[in-house]
């Protein structure tokens, strides 16, 4: 997905960082290809990991809560 999205370049500098942490297990891709859309890394010349899975997370938790407000 992050070579889809443009962003292999992001994915070879934080590749075991993503793997170790277990981030993007259980991600459904339209997740991560929907957090590509709405965030532009590309001015980013050195995005750290620790900034990724912040931003993602936080992607992640609101996109779950409006999937839930919508069932209810």
């Amino acid at each position: 997905m992050f070579i889809y999205s443009g962003y292999g370049h992001l994915y070879n500098h934080l590749k075991t960082p993503i793997e170790i942490s277990g981030i993007l297990s259980n991600t459904d891709p339209d997740v991560l290809e929907d957090f590509f859309d709405d965030f532009d890394f590309i001015e980013y010349d050195r995005l750290l990991f620790d900034e990724f899975r912040y931003f993602f997370s936080i992607y992640k938790n609101i996109r779950q809560q409006e999937k839930e407000q919508l069932i209810e």
